[in-house]
């Protein structure tokens, strides 16, 4: 397999926030042997002294739409108190459940109850062991598919601009007796991909109002070019990264380790956790103008213009994340490229399915249990308050390698037997298409981008990486007529 880097492309789940966890009971809640999940109970972490002396902390708030982070979503630094008096003041917030998620401080209303009701005990079962196997099985390598071709149209729209055959890269092993890309034929195309996703983030309160107002069959068909175009400037921003990188620093395997170790503890250093290495078949979106639109922001705020918050998310996602995120992404790939059975690729690609797999399946089903051992076991007690995102870090890292094993092990296998048509450009621009409308048939072309806002699970099956697109799916199809029970019927009657 060539270490080419128009030939690797993984989709990232980018959208995470930087809060820091802290994990307690509150021993009111406690004696009461209520259940508290710690998935949606994770706060940020300052100094006693910041807290103390922050100017207006308590007016800070996170943004309407966050990311699709779970319990990385951001919490407000401090919370409004009273006293005897009934005088307002901030306090540091301790409990461990979340100001997203107040129904635990109270007790559920007659509607709550009867929304987390509606699936009986097997039904929910059922569920929660088929989300993961269709997403991730079936849907999954669709998607992979879609990127695949993507990539590799951009690649051959690259080498004619650059004047080389149409298929360079595309059936060598080796580059190295390529012609390099000349650096204006990558920097021009990410300059531009830049500057509209840009327009994107600065008009996305203008669309999401504009489609509101439309029309059913309007907004579907204009949401969905929405989301090729976003998908599209994805696949030209990571390719063009990419192949940067690729041309102009050393090939050394030694380089490139180092090179993505550093990136990684970066990354922990600027956000404080890993989570935006995380992509599909951990996420999954439904399109929807509500998760489709706004890009989540996980900015605490106050007194801030709507425009400086888009510009500086954009900054933040698609600048700095981005980057790192594929410097990360690269390294570990031609690592497997270069000593994964580089000389027999389908026993390669097998192989890296096979334990993309194996790590995907636990860590989906035992979210909702390695979140909750801190409630179990005095240790993990112990670490999960003094060591918050050192755990969590750790799963984020094996979901990571899940996703690198299986977008590989996918991504082989298309490049090395989908020949359809002597010329490539028609092959790949078929499978483009036809996987898009795939994707679309199934409301769920958005995973191509990852879900940009967050997606709340009502069933809160999978905590960590929030995975509910099968859910919504059978919600919405429960609630039209041919699916009602004629008893429900009768109800709203």
């Amino acid at each position: 397999m060539s270490r080419n880097y128009v030939r690797k492309q993984i989709s990232t789940g980018r959208r995470k926030s930087t809060t820091l966890p802290v994990f307690l009971h509150e021993q009111e809640e406690i004696e009461n042997a209520r259940r508290l999940s710690t998935c949606a109970s994770l706060q940020r972490r300052l100094s006693t002294i910041s807290q103390i002396v922050l100017p207006h902390g308590d007016e800070y708030h996170p943004q309407q739409h966050v990311p699709p982070s779970g319990p990385e979503a951001p919490q407000s630094i401090l919370v409004r108190s009273t006293d005897d008096d009934n005088n307002v003041f901030p306090s540091r917030r301790l409990s461990t459940i979340s100001q997203k998620f107040n129904a635990l401080d109270e007790s559920f209303t007659s509607s709550e109850v009867h929304k987390q009701e509606k699936l009986n005990k097997f039904h929910r079962n059922f569920l929660f062991i088929i989300e993961p196997i269709l997403s991730g099985i079936f849907l999954f390598p669709i998607l992979v598919l879609f990127w695949e071709c993507g990539w590799n149209l951009i690649l051959i729209l690259l080498n004619r601009l650059n004047g080389f055959p149409s298929n360079l890269h595309l059936d060598e092993i080796t580059q190295e007796d390529f012609e390099s890309y000349t650096f204006l034929s990558l920097f021009i195309p990410y300059l531009i991909t830049e500057i509209i996703l840009l327009c994107y983030y600065l008009g996305q309160d203008f669309f999401h109002e504009f489609l509101k107002e439309k029309h059913w069959f309007i907004k579907t068909i204009l949401l969905k070019f929405h989301i090729f175009l976003l998908a599209s400037l994805y696949i030209v921003q990571w390719e063009m990264l990419w192949t940067l990188w690729d041309q102009f620093t050393p090939h050394e395997t030694y380089f490139e380790v180092t090179l993505s170790i550093a990136a990684i503890f970066a990354l922990i250093v600027f956000i404080g956790h890993l989570s935006d290495l995380v992509c599909s078949p951990f996420l999954f979106s439904y399109d929807s103008i509500e998760y489709c639109i706004y890009f989540g922001c996980p900015l605490l705020t106050r007194n801030m213009k709507i425009w400086k918050i888009n510009v500086i998310n954009y900054i933040l996602y698609e600048i700095i994340i981005s980057n790192l995120s594929i410097m990360i992404w690269r390294g570990f790939y031609h690592i497997l490229d270069d000593h994964f059975y580089p000389d027999n690729l389908t026993l390669s690609a097998g192989l890296c399915l096979i334990m993309g797999y194996i790590l995907y399946f636990p860590l989906m089903y035992f979210q909702n249990y390695l979140e909750e051992l801190n409630l179990k076991f005095e240790f993990w007690t112990f670490v999960s308050i003094n060591f918050p995102q050192f755990y969590r870090n750790i799963r984020h890292l094996l979901a990571f390698f899940s996703c690198l094993f299986t977008w590989r092990g996918f991504w082989v296998l298309y490049d090395t037997y989908i020949y359809v048509y002597d010329d490539y450009y028609i092959t790949y621009l078929i499978f483009y298409i036809v996987s898009f409308i795939v994707l679309c048939i199934f409301q769920t072309a958005s995973s191509t981008n990852g879900p940009l806002s967050n997606m709340e699970d009502e069933n809160n099956f999978f905590p960590l990486y929030p995975h509910c697109y099968i859910s919504i799916v059978q919600r919405k199809l429960s609630r039209l007529p041919c699916f009602q029970s004629k008893d429900e019927e009768n109800t709203h009657l």
